[in-house]
């Protein structure tokens, strides 16, 4: 019987779950390598092998993926940690700097902060996810189905079909992912607790995640992925033994990948509470991912880029943004307005009196309200009418706070009386706090 001997290796560039799956997938290629453990937080790999183990051999299977071996003595550069807080900040003020001067000059169209990221913002990222080291193990999976893992000189059918088939698997998987989490944020939102609740945990989270990215904490410290990590790799191993023949669930297991960049858009989809929308920000995700896997060669050469880090950094500013905006909503939901964050002016709000009462019309659509703010007099009736056009999304559940209102809205007319006492402001929004609005009483 053969000994079966242990090394274990140093190796840089590993940060996250998704760095040990595919370190142990590329090293268990190789004919005499038996079993392989990898731990990202020690940065090491024990590798149990029979014979000779050749490094270089070991180096090359990882190495295009943004991976390298230490050698003996080697140690990985690591940045201070103020210099990671001075960066950050730095990329924060720019960020916010040129905002403003776009803003200025009219070069960004007006938008509600409190609403997040749009559709075209969500497919970016997916391009920016494609680069990361995280999904490098979707490349991995990707070259296995095309079969460059397993011969070379086939057809380009033969590569085509169980390439498409790769992509249509993972985007089918988000977008109804992305619809079963949509609608669990709906019935969470349609209660004014548990939204606010959802709120507050969808901005700690995605908080966590840009500080994640930021080097500022350590992801896996504050939260477990062995649990997915597990699935997909039972699931893995099982699939890979015919990869082109089961090449669309192999695109469909990447949904279970402990990559930070689709847990922030899986949080962002459980935000919107709203099916359809998540569903949308979910898919379009994963097509952003597809052009970057198309060409994984190129994706893996940018990663190794000087530019990489800064692209990396600012995209951690944007999600740590987008968390402090959910934590406006959660303060929305309180009726507390957080500066910076709050509700843009979205049409006319023309107040008319009619019969004694303050007639303040107002419609709701899946872009939220409209119009959303209004100016009405202390001790005069208002007799709020709300047209419900669109009721299916977060939009559909009202909260007013200082009113003591939680308002499941129909389609059609609903109609909301009171009688403003003191001169301020009333503030109303969604069951998430995304769309907002307010009543100026003078």
């Amino acid at each position: 019987m053969t000994d079966i001997k242990k090394t274990t290796v140093h190796i840089k560039g590993m940060h996250c779950p998704s760095c040990d799956i595919l370190i142990q997938d590329k090293f268990a290629e190789v004919d005499n390598v038996k079993k392989v453990k990898a731990n990202f937080r020690t940065q090491k790999t024990e590798v149990y092998y029979t014979g000779h183990l050749n490094h270089h051999t070991l180096n090359r299977k990882i190495i295009q993926y943004g991976y390298a071996i230490l050698e003996k003595g080697e140690r990985e550069e690591t940045e201070p940690y103020l210099n990671r807080v001075f960066n950050a900040g730095a990329i924060a003020v720019i960020f916010f700097i040129l905002y403003f001067f776009a803003q200025e000059l009219n070069l960004l169209p007006e938008f509600n902060t409190a609403a997040g990221l749009t559709l075209s913002t969500v497919f970016i990222l997916g391009l920016i996810a494609s680069t990361s080291t995280c999904m490098a193990t979707s490349g991995a999976l990707f070259l296995a189905t095309i079969g460059k893992l397993k011969k070379t000189g086939v057809s380009v059918t033969e590569n085509i079909i169980p390439a498409l088939s790769f992509n249509v698997g993972r985007v089918l998987t988000y977008t109804v992912f992305g619809f079963l989490t949509g609608f669990v944020g709906k019935t969470l939102s349609n209660n004014f607790q548990l939204g606010s609740i959802l709120s507050l945990f969808v901005a700690v989270m995605m908080v966590v995640v840009g500080l994640n990215m930021l080097k500022l904490i350590q992801f896996s410290s504050v939260i477990s992925t062995s649990f997915t990590k597990g699935i997909f790799q039972k699931l893995e191993h099982k699939l890979l033994l015919h990869p082109k023949k089961t090449s669309f669930f192999l695109g469909a297991i990447t949904y279970l990948l402990p990559c930070g960049f689709t847990q922030t858009v899986q949080l962002y989809a459980l935000g919107q509470a709203d099916p359809v929308k998540s569903a949308l920000t979910m898919g379009i995700f994963a097509l952003g991912t597809v052009p970057m896997l198309m060409v994984i060669g190129l994706a893996s050469a940018f990663t190794k880029s000087k530019y990489y880090a800064v692209f990396y950094r600012v995209v951690g500013v944007v999600i740590l943004l987008v968390g402090l905006s959910y934590f406006s909503n959660f303060l929305a939901l309180q009726g507390i307005s957080f500066p910076g964050f709050s509700a843009s002016a979205s049409g006319s709000s023309t107040v008319e009196i009619k019969n004694g009462y303050q007639i303040a019309t107002m419609n709701v659509n899946s872009s939220g309200y409209s119009p959303n703010l209004f100016t009405v007099k202390s001790k005069v009736p208002v007799r709020w009418v709300i047209k419900g056009q669109n009721v299916f999304g977060c939009q559909g559940f009202l909260v007013v706070p200082k009113l003591g209102v939680q308002k499941l809205l129909e389609r059609g007319d609903n109609i909301i009386e009171f009688t403003p006492e003191e001169i301020g402001r009333i503030s109303f929004s969604c069951g998430m706090g995304m769309y907002r609005g307010s009543f100026d009483v003078i």
